[in-house]
């Protein structure tokens, strides 16, 4: 049962767990004598302290009579809210009572404030009442990861509650949000064949995911906009960043759709290989441009567009370049695979800057042409900044010779501590020239 003391509509709710009796005639019993005892406070108060209680000292200092006493003491035992147990002090035999973890949960009830071992409380309340639960579910024939689902959406919302919620943001992201599973092996097998890998990760992430954490963890207030699955992956998302001071106000949750997923597979020096689930059932991004705080974008010093449908890319970018805002856009590869420069071109028509990672940059190469640069500037204007290979950017700016950038490389491709560190020079109206080397410099650290 789950209640919540209310004394006037203005005091704040204390909630609370009580588990009854699954039989009718047993839980009236437990009603009527346990709960309803003008005795209850009183002995049950007595087991704030952890260990053992002396019935003789609960007879002796008790405002009731020893009968009552005894008799409430009896009825705790009865329904397993108490272990009876005796042992010797100074040469005699003496009874004493101990809280079973029903009767633990029980006695916090009657508290008059929040119990000391609140934490270890809830915890205990909480595992309980879920282990019950599963067990209802499945004696029911409901399948039990409908429960926790339930539970990791509620989860976000209490969380989500007390969210931040940023009303002029230093930075607004638009992208695609994913549950990725990473498994790092040394070798994958051939068809039909086995091999030993590590135990799988499951974490939130995405690049745009990526990108609004580290800004944030740089004390950036970050707004992200989005789409999940009403799951319990998508709300997991959703808790993940609002633990990291991000503003999910505007994900958006689809009813309809699941969160997208994603299977990493990391071998070493070879690479990680990426697999995407993509069906007209899952959550890729937001679809329209009713969906667009257009309001949070103007008040924005810099935005950044990542995997989001074309329209919604270019009427963004379109804004965004009215209103002078710098836009950094990073095509992915499955978007250049399916529009092409000139299904894109609404997009990078009128984009600031262009990120292309490596993996892009290689695509470019093998399946729009040997030069992708002069390519792409049939389309857009904007500063490319490319991944060119492990360890050099290249800057294209029209009109100025192409600058490349040597390091000595601490990831293969571009990271989200990279794009985080480009965003915050530009919005300080630093010269991108300079804007990469800082970021080279910061990613490297």
């Amino acid at each position: 049962m789950l209640g919540m003391t209310e004394h006037n509509s203005s005091e704040s709710l204390w909630p609370y767990l009580l588990f009854l009796p699954a039989e009718q005639e047993a839980r009236d019993e437990f009603v009527r004598s346990v709960l309803s005892s003008r005795v209850a406070r009183s002995v049950l108060s007595r087991f704030d302290t952890d260990g053992p209680v002396m019935q003789k000292d609960l007879v002796e200092q008790l405002p009731h009579s020893n009968k009552s006493v005894l008799s409430y003491l009896a009825t705790l035992r009865k329904f397993g809210l108490i272990a009876t147990g005796s042992t010797i002090q100074q040469g005699k035999r003496v009874v004493y009572h101990e809280l079973t973890k029903n009767g633990w949960g029980l006695a916090r009830f009657y508290f008059e404030g929040l119990p000391s071992d609140v934490e270890e409380l809830t915890a205990f309340l909480l595992e309980d009442y879920l282990t019950r639960l599963a067990t209802l579910y499945r004696d029911q024939g409901i399948p039990e990861s409908t429960l926790f689902e339930i539970f990791a959406r509620m989860r976000a919302k209490a969380i989500l509650d007390g969210s931040n919620r940023y009303s002029t943001p230093t930075f607004t992201l638009f992208g695609a949000a994913a549950f990725n599973t990473k498994i790092e092996c040394t070798e994958l097998p051939g068809i039909g064949g086995i091999a030993s890998c590590d135990s799988p990760t499951r974490t939130s992430g995405g690049p745009t995911v990526d990108l609004a954490l580290a800004l944030a963890n740089e004390g950036y207030e970050i707004s992200l906009v989005s789409s999940v699955g009403n799951d319990m992956d998508g709300w997991n998302i959703i808790t993940n960043l609002i633990q990291g001071n991000v503003d999910v106000a505007h994900i958006v949750v689809e009813d309809a759709k699941r969160t997208n997923e994603s299977i990493i597979i990391d071998e070493g020096k070879k690479g990680l290989r990426t697999l995407v689930s993509v069906s007209p059932t899952t959550s890729l991004s937001i679809t329209s441009p009713e969906q667009v705080p257009w309001n949070i974008v103007e008040t924005s010093k810099a935005v950044y567009i990542g995997e989001i449908f074309v329209e919604v890319a270019a009427a963004i970018a379109a804004h965004a370049k009215v209103t002078r805002i710098p836009t950094v856009y990073r095509c992915s590869i499955p978007y250049w695979k399916e529009f092409g420069l000139d299904g894109l071109k609404p997009v990078l028509s009128q984009v600031e800057t262009l990120m292309i990672s490596n993996r892009g940059w290689n695509f470019l190469r093998q399946n729009v042409s040997p030069r992708p640069v002069s390519s792409l500037r049939t389309v857009t204007d904007a500063s490319l900044i490319i991944r060119q290979s492990r360890n050099k950017y290249r800057l294209s700016r029209v009109g100025e010779k192409d600058q490349l950038f040597s390091f000595d490389a601490v990831a293969p491709d571009i990271t989200s501590r990279f794009t985080a560190s480009i965003l915050i020079k530009l919005a300080e109206r630093v010269d991108i020239s300079d804007a990469i080397e800082y970021a080279i410099k910061i990613e490297n650290e």
